[in-house]
């Protein structure tokens, strides 16, 4: 298996017919009718498209009957340089295996392709000196330390954010952490309690004095040193537990907020905050919606695969935990037991609602019993 690589960014060369005369015939020579993975490869090795079946030679034999220069397949194939397979143990396991291998090589083409498919967008908490929220196109961010997501409406999502951010205080701007405000006489860095010797990295972009959001009372300013650093950091672990579906604190902010100024009959003020208001329910809706169907995602599931085997899924809160045979003996029945038994039993080994970078497993995992009602059927409880 090729090493990992970062994303290409520039399409390889066109192969010659010639070329590709000889993997179609490496195909044929090769490659079996099973469920599996393929990788197509760039001169230097580099991957440049990952793709899955459950039946890998009819798959891989079909990009050699595609014409058309728009045509998807025949456009990979012309840049595939040489091409690779592996097997799983069933169509599941194929899916499984071939989201993992994206997230690891992200291939120049699966790329491409899922930037061609619906927009979407996650809230991310970032971390550092500073930490904020931010809107992200990807599920491996890397500034990002809790992801929460995707939303398809990109648009009321960014809305949403800022009336987060403008309700609680926490900042949602991209300015680097170190930034130093010019009205202030300590960095944010140094405010937090990074070592006083480090070198400030330098700003994303450079910045006036001061912070208006701050001056207008919708930012605790923590990049020019304002406000309360214990308070700020508390003030973002309760938009986590928000983000998290724990708590509605951000709401009851607001509603007390906008009661307020009709008391002190501020209707502008007042209307501003019942819009802030209706974009924060909004989010907060749908990440409830979110961790309520991440609790429904705990089960056993047998799935049956190549020559009729049955191979057991554990898969706990909407992510694959582990793959086994399914049981045949009282001896592997037992093994089989205590490994469900350390999936299954107290806190989640990851420490984690639902991993950051398991996401898009989670999705993955979803929408596979989603379309194949007849599968849910096979999921058995994760207790025994």
């Amino acid at each position: 298996m090729p090493e990992s690589a970062p994303r290409l960014h520039v399409k390889p060369p066109h192969t010659t017919p010639a070329h590709r005369k000889q993997l179609r015939d490496l195909v044929r020579a090769g490659v079996e009718n099973r469920p599996g993975v393929y990788l197509m490869l760039g001169p230097t090795g580099t991957v440049i498209y990952v793709g899955q079946s459950r039946a890998l030679r009819t798959r891989l034999l079909s990009y050699f009957r595609a014409k058309g220069r728009r045509n998807k397949a025949a456009r990979i194939l012309r840049h595939a340089f040489h091409i690779e397979w592996e097997y799983t143990h069933t169509e599941f396991g194929a899916l499984l295996r071939e989201l993992r291998l994206i997230k690891q090589y992200r291939p120049h083409f699966n790329t491409m392709m899922v930037m061609d498919e619906w927009p979407r967008a996650y809230v991310a908490l970032t971390g550092g000196s500073v930490p904020g929220l931010r809107v992200v196109a990807r599920s491996d961010d890397p500034g990002a330390v809790a992801l929460f997501g995707p939303f398809r409406r990109v648009a009321q999502l960014r809305d949403a954010v800022r009336a987060l951010a403008e309700a609680t205080g926490l900042r949602d701007c991209t300015l680097e952490d170190t930034v130093r405000g010019a009205g202030s006489n300590r960095g944010s860095a140094l405010w937090f309690g990074a070592d006083p010797a480090a070198k400030p990295r330098p700003a994303a972009r450079s910045r006036a004095p001061g912070c208006l959001r701050h001056d207008v009372g919708t930012c605790a300013g923590p990049c020019i040193g304002a406000g309360n650093p214990v308070i700020y950091r508390e003030t973002a672990l309760e938009v986590r537990t928000f983000l998290e579906g724990r708590s509605d604190m951000p709401v009851r902010l607001l509603e007390a907020a906008m009661q307020q100024a009709a008391a002190e009959l501020a209707f502008e003020r007042a209307g501003v905050l019942r819009d802030r208001l209706a974009l924060v329910r909004w989010l907060h809706e749908r990440v409830q919606h979110f961790h309520a169907n991440v609790d429904r995602l705990t089960f056993r599931y047998h799935a049956i695969g190549h020559a009729d085997a049955e191979w057991v899924y554990l898969i706990r809160r909407g992510t694959v935990r582990a793959e086994v045979r399914a049981p045949r003996t009282a001896e592997e029945r037992a093994a089989f037991e205590a490994l469900a038994t350390r999936v299954y039993v107290g806190a989640d080994p990851t420490g984690a609602d639902v991993p950051t970078h398991d996401l898009d497993e989670f999705y993955l995992v979803a929408s596979w019993f989603r379309r194949r009602p007849e599968e849910k059927k096979r999921t058995k409880p994760a207790r025994f």
